[in-house]
């Protein structure tokens, strides 16, 4: 064996192991009481938001009945005012009407209550005449006196009315309050299952991902068959796929190459079935290039070069730029870069010889020259799908 054969075969295995120490810590195996831990805690999220909502509940029908009760009490107060106002006429008029008495009886031109005394005919008749102005005079002051209580009364309800309005008030303060507080808590607790369904989805996706039952060797990545399986998944397919994923490309909508809003799965079926791309590939790269299928929130920088094609080490072509762009256009690429493939080619990936096997393994090292990188897409392939050679 000549020294540059002996160079080459330590480059290749030195390579070896380096991408399985890279690659080891990728496929993860979540244990099952993980997951029932956090189903475990969900459960109890879920308990926890059920009697605030019914705490909530309760909360609103006595504010609604406090709101009832203030209104009713305002319109009594407004009632009492009211009475107040009409008992202090009646003891103005009843004032007026004992001083206009009086004024008759004592300095009247035409009633005099000494002459009415002095002209009387007989004792018993004197007596009668002074009984009746003491009746007369009982009765105005009983009367103006009656009037004085009704006033004071009055202003004591009316009173009495305003501080059970005012109270009635602070209870409704004290009801919203707590009904801020509930809301809180309900939105808090329903940001906590949330983050609970991500992880419980995670761990799902973990237990059940794929492992790798060999070494991976740059040589041969993926077969043909599965490079080009335009129909391993369909779009109802990959929408359940993404739907299943911690990503947004679930509900993403975006314009396609042609202008046209589409769903993220929609574009990448068009894509694959145009260029005969597997779509399970498209999502492979999706991931490895900028980590869309698991990302929960993209920038748009992401989303624009989501595929990274046209993004080089040296240079940008922004004729790729936008998600639409991307997927169409990356799926392209990938099916121009098997052409120049024949049997025996080689290419220098991070300083090391390759010698692609297949049509399919060259586009990926074309598309990504880079030893890390197409580690990455056979991890994650592997991940996802299972054995890209399989």
């Amino acid at each position: 064996m000549s020294r540059c054969a002996r160079h080459a075969r330590m480059g290749i295995v030195a390579m070896v192991l380096l991408i399985a120490l890279l690659a080891a810590p990728a496929i993860v195996f979540a244990q099952p009481s993980a997951i029932d831990a956090k189903q475990a805690e969900k459960d109890a999220a879920i308990a926890a938001a059920d009697a605030l909502q019914k705490k909530l509940t309760a909360q609103i029908t006595a504010y609604i009945d406090i709101a009832k009760r203030l209104e009713v009490a305002r319109a009594e107060v407004t009632e009492a005012g009211l009475r107040v106002i009409e008992s202090e006429a009646d003891l103005e008029r009843s004032k007026a009407s004992l001083e206009q008495r009086i004024g008759q009886i004592y300095r009247g031109s035409s009633v005099n209550a000494l002459e009415m005394l002095f002209t009387a005919s007989s004792v018993q008749e004197l007596l009668d005449r002074m009984n009746y102005l003491v009746i007369i005079g009982r009765y105005d002051n009983r009367l103006v006196e009656e009037m004085r209580i009704a006033k004071q009364q009055a202003a004591w309800e009316q009173q009495s009315l305003e501080e059970r309005a005012a109270r009635l008030t602070d209870m409704q303060a004290d009801a919203d309050a707590q009904r801020v507080q509930i809301e809180a808590a309900i939105d808090e607790q329903q940001a906590k299952i949330a983050a609970l369904d991500a992880d419980i989805a995670e761990l799902v996706r973990a237990s059940t991902s794929f492992a790798p039952d060999g070494d991976f060797s740059p040589n041969t990545v993926i077969s043909d068959a599965n490079f080009r399986d335009v129909d391993s998944m369909s779009e109802e397919d990959v929408q359940r796929f993404l739907d299943a994923q911690s990503g947004t490309l679930a509900t993403y909508t975006a314009l396609d190459h042609a202008g046209v809003r589409k769903s993220a799965a929609a574009m990448i079926v068009d894509a694959a079935r145009q260029w005969r791309i597997s779509p399970k590939v498209i999502l492979a790269t999706l991931q490895k290039e900028q980590s869309l299928i698991s990302d929960p929130t993209p920038s748009q920088n992401a989303l624009d070069w989501a595929m990274g094609c046209g993004k080089a080490d040296t240079h940008t072509d922004y004729k790729y730029q936008g998600f639409g762009n991307q997927i169409w256009g990356g799926a392209q690429v990938l099916d121009k870069n098997t052409a120049p493939w024949h049997e025996g080619i080689q290419m220098t990936i991070d300083g090391t010889p390759v010698f692609p096997s297949n049509a399919s393994t060259y586009s990926l090292f074309k598309y990504t020259p880079h030893l890390r990188g197409t580690t990455s897409f056979w991890m994650l392939y592997w991940r996802y799908f299972g054995d890209p050679l399989g």
